[in-house]
């Protein structure tokens, strides 16, 4: 699936709920958060699973996007997550969608959009955010910069390439 169609599906549901994997890294976390953030602002009710392992260095940027109590998904996108074995404690369900950047790993829904050539998810949910056809506020910006330097290890990795680097100046 292609970023359009992607973004195209995603604004014709409603009631999202987003996945994040165990023990969440800054990719995973800011990642969902930042495609949360651009869900409501087209309108749809949207929430990050409140996920209980997300680290106290994180957890002030994400939390407010956390679903409350009672909160009944009709779609569940799963960001960042490789495998079922990965979903964050205590989820049980079915996933409609995949967003990821990581390669040939085993998965089930019924749609996946997988960039393995990008250094993090973060560039693949930029990437959605647009073909929305709307610009990243810049709440959404902060938390895909850092989605991208945690998953670049602060610019130093060998995956920081120059299409890492033109998304964190972005």
């Amino acid at each position: 699936m292609g970023y359009k169609k992607c973004a195209k599906l995603l604004l014709e549901q409603d009631n999202i709920l987003i996945l994040t994997h165990k023990n969440p890294d800054g990719d995973c976390m800011g990642s969902a958060a930042a495609l949360c953030s651009a869900l409501r602002r087209q309108g749809k009710t949207a929430y990050l699973y409140p996920n209980t392992q997300v680290n106290s260095k994180l957890l002030p940027f994400v939390q407010e996007y956390f679903a409350p109590q009672g909160f009944e998904a009709e779609y569940t996108v799963a960001v960042d997550v490789a495998a079922e074995r990965m979903f964050a404690l205590g989820f049980e369900g079915k996933v409609n969608m995949y967003i990821d950047h990581h390669p040939g790993l085993e998965r089930e829904a019924e749609l996946l959009l997988v960039h393995p050539e990008l250094a993090a998810c973060a560039q693949v949910v930029m990437k959605v955010i647009k073909a929305m056809g709307i610009s990243l506020e810049s709440n959404e910006a902060e938390l895909l910069y850092i989605a991208l330097s945690t998953d670049c290890g602060c610019f130093r990795y060998a995956n920081t390439d120059a299409a890492a680097l033109d998304a964190a100046a972005e």
